[in-house]
């Protein structure tokens, strides 16, 4: 399954930006005998500094023949609460159960030395096993890499 989703997510995302890394991680439980597998896509409108970057983490489910979606869109560089405001609003009518993340890191009183906004949220999709299902399944990633591809290109 997750072959499959990359595939059809490089497809998919080929019209709304680049894929610039992707990394097979593979988990292995000590305590337990399962075996985590995990696919990491970064993706981005374009390679330039300050831009934002969509980091996309595919789980493949054990129990059933379907897929994990994790999404995360880091914009980096200070913003004003109302400038994050906005974009937070611009991404909710897109992605309506999406989050926002601010997370500041300072080496000194008062001076942040980082600063980023991140905005994520998730979704299920399963294996389409009948040409239905596979209509339904490219039109959810099609939208998907759509919705994405405006998420990337909000600053």
């Amino acid at each position: 399954m997750l072959q499959f989703m990359v595939e059809q997510l490089n497809e998919q995302l080929s019209l709304q930006g680049t894929i610039v890394d992707v990394i097979l991680r593979s988990d292995q439980s000590l305590v337990e005998e399962e075996e985590i597998r995990e696919v990491i896509l970064t993706f981005t409108e374009a390679e330039d500094e300050g831009k934002p970057v969509a980091t996309i983490h595919l789980f493949e489910l054990a129990e059933e023949n379907s897929c994990e979606v994790e999404v995360e869109v880091e914009y980096p560089g200070a913003q004003s609460a109302e400038q994050t405001s906005h974009l937070w609003e611009q991404a909710k009518r897109l992605v309506p159960e999406i989050s926002l993340t601010e997370k500041r890191r300072f080496l000194e009183p008062k001076k942040p030395a980082q600063e980023t906004r991140t905005l994520d949220f998730h979704f299920v999709v399963e294996q389409p096993l009948t040409e239905e299902e596979l209509q339904q399944f490219t039109s959810t990633l099609a939208r998907f890499s759509a919705d994405l591809g405006k998420l990337v290109r909000m600053a």
